[in-house]
């Protein structure tokens, strides 16, 4: 006769960042990176992980991670780039819709990252206070505050 055995495994870090990229990523251009800065940054925290980083939430830490470059890297480009003046036309079509990027990026930092976390990422309360490095009721408060705000910014549009 032939045993099977069937052993649950843990995905590698390869599967755990391919099962993650998504939701980091939209988590990342929701905070303010362009999609070629959330990529790189992303990028980055994959290989950070590679060393060998045990971690209990594997997209939490990627996105803080990542999120932690990318603002690392946006410094020294204002730093030591300077920035080119870019005009861009809009269409009457793009002037009139409602982008919730956008909005956003008007948000507090603070408040950005909690509902970046919480509804892009889809972390818990527990999980995103312990990413994030604040109390869990400090999570939902600023949740409450950041919707209310965001909801009021989509509103006055």
């Amino acid at each position: 006769m032939w045993a099977v055995e069937t052993s649950v495994s843990e995905p590698s870090w390869g599967e755990v960042y391919v099962a993650a990229y998504p939701q980091v990523y939209r988590g990342l251009v929701a905070l303010g990176a362009r999609p070629d800065e959330a990529e790189d940054a992303l990028h980055d925290a994959f290989v950070s992980g590679l060393e060998g980083t045990d971690v209990s939430s594997p997209a939490g830490w990627l996105f803080v991670v990542a999120a932690r470059r990318w603002r690392r890297r946006r410094w020294r480009d204002r730093i030591f780039r300077p920035l080119a003046a870019v005009t861009r036309a809009e269409s009457a079509e793009s002037a009139v819709r409602i982008d919730l990027f956008d909005a956003l990026r008007k948000l507090p930092q603070r408040q950005r990252e909690v509902l970046v976390a919480r509804y892009i990422v889809g972390l818990s309360q527990e999980e995103t206070a312990a990413v994030l490095g604040i109390a869990r009721g400090t999570v939902a408060a600023t949740a409450t505050q950041a919707a209310r705000a965001l909801r009021a910014r989509l509103e006055g549009l």
